[in-house]
């Protein structure tokens, strides 16, 4: 790997774990103000990189994930925590976006 392919790939990660803190200083601040805030964050599953290992499922504080032959998010659940997202061997879990009035309740990608 080159240089300037290792730094691309760094300055990736950085972004990746900056947006991780952003979201966690949000949570945080909101819990010290009392006032619980709706997560604009949910987990998503990439169907071609799941195994269906169910560590996700394991892992999930509110039952969000429902574990077949893949991983499925029951978005109406989940609360953007990325334990999920933490936990996958395959890497296939990501957290995005996701705002109310998106028409799936369950999203698998």
């Amino acid at each position: 790997m080159s240089r300037q392919e290792e730094l691309r790939e760094l300055k990736e990660r950085a972004g990746e774990i900056q947006l991780r803190l952003d979201f966690l200083e949000m949570r945080i601040n909101s819990i010290r103000r009392r006032s619980p805030t709706v997560s604009h964050w949910k987990a998503f599953v990439d169907a071609e990189k799941c195994v269906g290992c169910g560590m996700c499922q394991e892992v999930c504080p509110v039952g969000a994930v429902e574990v077949d032959a893949c991983a499925r998010i029951q978005t109406n659940s989940c609360i953007g925590c990325g334990r999920c997202v933490q936990e996958c061997p395959q890497d296939a879990l990501s957290l995005r976006p996701w705002f109310i009035g998106n028409s799936s309740s369950s999203i698998q990608r």
